[in-house]
């Protein structure tokens, strides 16, 4: 079986996942739609698509077997809605929606169409995620204790997009709330112990910069909040902190992941990535010797700053594994090591990649899911446990870091299977 597959959002971001689906062995045709007529030509044109379309209506009236939605962020959730209805899977950009009832019709209307969603999201996919995943999956970290995802990206880096896609009226959607985008942040926790959030407490800096953008006033949202600083209670008894900054001299997204026998912390900025634990013998026995006991509970640590290197993976004799053996001498860009490369399908060596390596593994999975009729690693219930902390603690912040339950939007049917490199959801 081959799909046809509809983007829709021909802008900067969009239109760079257009040669990854292209490339796609399982991909037959990359349709592309977008309501701005010039720049659909010309993008059309630049990356060899054939078949276009004025809107996301006329691209659920095609033949298409699924829409890709790389449209703006308060849009995604009715979208893709409207997609499902419509007979199309659907894999949407971050955020999945921005209220929690727009979260419940989209979870309605995937368990209803029995269709496949797929949330975007890059930070499932990252190297230090990955990592961490295997380790916690192999019980390395131990019990869980605390998580942090942290997204900073000044708005000095938004202020020609947005200007661009809302002309005279740009400040309006400018000033979204941070929390409304927290998946790069909750999915550096919540993609690797697949617990979920659920409660929160978070706190709003009201924003004075010239610029006006963060103004009740002009505001489609009444948002006055820049910067938001939440704690979390997670289902498996741990905690989390998650910030969402949008006027700060920082950039990068980070993690941490704390267990009770290991942790990793990393310091972007500094290049520091770390990987520390216990001895394989902490804990063991009370009647050690005092020296031995001191012995036992010194940390290691151990430099992992390699897996955030991104200079791409060429398949060798000693990392070629159970892949046939015409992946030889292939490269696929844009890679870390900590990746699992394995994965990807030949026709990807050489493909153009981005956000730390994740968009062939966001266009794999998603291609992957519809093919086999099975759900992939960030389905809509996924998406649900990334979104709804966000926007439960933003209603924290606007109540002045009010103590509020996270709803669970549950797990997916019993019946539904999954990719097989997929962990399944624990309760």
């Amino acid at each position: 079986m081959k799909i046809k597959v509809g983007l829709c959002g021909a802008g900067q971001f969009g239109r760079r996942f257009v040669p990854v689906f292209q490339r796609h062995p399982d991909v037959a045709e990359v349709y592309l739609a977008d309501v701005l007529p010039d720049r659909l030509a010309r993008e059309a044109a630049r990356l060899g698509v054939t078949k276009t379309f004025d809107s996301l209506e006329a691209l659920c009236r095609s033949d298409c077997d699924c829409v890709a939605l790389f449209t703006q962020r308060w849009l995604h959730a009715p979208q893709a809605v409207q997609a499902l209805k419509a007979g199309k899977h659907v894999y949407s950009a971050v955020p999945a929606a921005v209220t929690l009832e727009e979260l419940g019709e989209l979870v309605e209307a995937v368990k209803s169409t029995g269709l496949i969603y797929m949330l975007g999201e890059t930070s499932y996919y990252r190297a230090q995620t990955t990592f961490c995943r295997d380790k916690f999956a192999r019980g390395e970290f131990g019990d869980f204790v605390y998580g942090e995802g942290q997204y900073h990206h000044d708005m000095a880096h938004f202020y020609a997009s947005y200007m661009h896609s809302g002309g005279d009226a740009w400040k309006s959607t400018a000033s979204f709330p941070p929390m409304l985008y927290p998946t790069h942040s909750t999915a550096f926790v919540l993609g690797v112990t697949f617990a979920r959030m659920t409660e929160v407490s978070c706190f709003g800096q009201v924003d004075h910069h010239d610029d006006g953008v963060f103004r009740a006033e002009t505001s489609q949202w009444g948002n006055v909040f820049s910067n938001q600083s939440a704690l979390f209670r997670t289902s498996d008894g741990g905690m989390a902190r998650i910030n969402e900054f949008r006027r700060v001299g920082a950039g990068d997204g980070r993690m941490t992941i704390m267990g009770t026998r290991a942790a990793y912390e990393e310091q972007p900025g500094q290049g520091v990535f770390t990987w520390l634990d216990f001895p394989e013998d902490y804990g063991q026995g009370d009647s050690i010797p005092f020296r031995e006991a001191r012995r036992l509970v010194a940390l290691r640590r151990e430099d992992v700053s390699d897996i955030r290197v991104f200079d791409g993976v060429e398949v060798t004799e000693e990392n070629l594994g159970d892949l046939p053996r015409e992946y030889l001498g292939k490269t696929f860009l844009g890679l870390s090591p900590a990746q699992p490369f394995w994965q990807l399908p030949l026709e990807f060596a050489g493909v153009p990649n981005g956000h730390d390596g994740t968009h062939v593994f966001l266009v794999n999975d998603f291609v992957r899911s519809v093919v086999a009729q099975k759900l992939p690693p960030n389905h809509v219930w996924q998406a649900a446990r990334y979104n709804a902390p966000g926007i439960v603690a933003h209603e924290s912040a606007k109540r002045d870091g009010e103590r509020l339950s996270i709803p669970d939007f549950g797990m997916p049917p019993a019946d539904w299977p999954v990719l097989d490199t997929t962990r399944p959801l624990q309760p």
